[in-house]
């Protein structure tokens, strides 16, 4: 079993650690009348630290966070390189950062897709990692999320190798989308570890394991708290339709992890319906989309997994269970929901404890829950799928 995320902590940054630093973030919190909450470290990697909370971690952040008045200016000298954020199981909870800076949160929770917290977990507790390169010639699922971070565990992007060998990939050139939320990491120069920062790259390790022939391409729409605009979602598929689809470029599954409910009486969105359609007709070379139900546990249909539901849709709606019957109790579940997958899995996080198996840069496992998992095991599945047909066309022909 993997360990569970203690339900009373708070992560920082690992400058932290530095002389004095928790001393005086103590001292400070003392003062406030709150006492000396934040124990020593108990696990630390080069980018994160988790530090235990005596009391309610949310009051002891939002007390050294009330302490700057109204000029912006610490009344204490909190070091400004580095925020923490609470670490617990409410998927209610808000993120509340000490400081102005960048967020570090590792409750995983975004609207309808990624459920409460990941837990770490153990390196035997991930499935045995596939060869590369592929023996079969490789479809290309591209994951439009919090982009693709570098992992051990995934196939190293190429140095002095073709980079058309690298497993994942973000392309060149590639489209640049407006995030909602500022990208506080080129203003401190600090990381931004928020709840999403690792989603995508767990995205790409269950899709690797489903399908070991394929590659990824990494969009980055979504932002490190797991938000993204509508508008970023028409431009990627826009710009995957005049990019990739052409007799040299091949985009095979699109996995949006991601969604909103509807609202009462809303009817299914043209604009993407038609940008959907465009890519997964015949022009588009039969492109397949996936999209994850949501956690809701509700009936209302969520967009854009709600597409599934119109007569010869390319869209591939994705619960979590074993059927709509046998559902996980967070699924969205409901006639629109067309496929059933496993929700809690065992892949990648790019930021996790150091240990036994994990890399010197905190690279390690985890446990997750939630409908977006199950959408990219079936985006793996339809990716393999289309690498034994071309492997098998490839084969009649040649023994044609």
């Amino acid at each position: 079993m993997s360990e569970p995320v203690p339900s009373k902590a708070i992560l920082a940054s690992s400058s932290i650690t530095q002389p004095g630093e928790l001393d005086r973030l103590n001292a400070f919190l003392e003062r406030a009348g709150h006492g000396g909450h934040l124990g020593a470290p108990v696990h630390v990697t080069p980018a994160v630290v988790q530090l235990p909370v005596a009391g309610d971690p949310r009051q002891v952040v939002a007390a050294v966070r009330g302490a700057a008045p109204e000029g912006g200016h610490h009344q204490v000298a909190v070091p400004s390189v580095y925020s923490v954020d609470t670490v617990n199981h409410d998927p209610t909870a808000q993120p509340t950062p000490l400081l102005p800076t960048s967020l570090l949160h590792a409750r995983g929770l975004k609207t309808g897709h990624g459920t409460v917290t990941w837990e770490p977990a153990r390196p035997q507790d991930m499935p045995h990692k596939p060869s590369w390169p592929p023996r079969r010639p490789s479809p290309v699922v591209v994951v439009l999320d919090s982009g693709v971070k570098p992992h051990s565990w995934l196939p190293p992007q190429a140095t002095n190798t073709d980079p058309r060998e690298d497993f994942w990939f973000v392309p060149d050139p590639a489209p640049s989308f407006v995030l909602p939320e500022p990208d506080l990491t080129k203003i401190t120069g600090d990381y931004d570890f928020g709840s999403y920062w690792g989603h995508a790259t767990f995205l790409a390790g269950l899709i690797r394991l489903a399908a070991p022939d394929a590659r990824v391409m990494s969009l980055k729409l979504m932002s490190d708290a797991g938000t993204l605009d509508d508008c970023a979602v028409l431009q990627a598929l826009t710009w995957l339709h005049d990019q990739y689809i052409d007799s040299e470029h091949r985009v095979d599954v699109v996995l949006m992890a991601f969604g909103r409910p509807k609202e009462p009486g809303e009817a299914d969105p043209e604009l993407l319906r038609d940008a959907v359609a465009k890519l997964g007709g015949k022009g588009g070379k039969g492109v397949k989309f996936v999209a994850s139900a949501g956690n809701d546990h509700s009936h209302t249909e969520t967009i854009p997994a709600c597409l599934a539901a119109e007569p010869n849709s390319p869209v591939v709606s994705v619960g979590a269970g074993k059927s709509a019957a046998n559902h996980e109790p967070y699924s969205n579940h409901g006639p629109w929901v067309r496929e059933w997958r496993p929700g809690t899995v065992v892949s990648l996080m790019p930021l996790t404890k150091p240990g036994p198996g994990a890399s010197e840069d905190g690279n390690g496992f985890a446990l997750w829950s939630g409908t977006s998992f199950s959408a990219a095991i079936v985006a793996g599945q339809l990716a393999e799928a289309r690498a034994k047909e071309r492997a098998a066309k490839a084969s009649s022909h040649a023994t044609a």
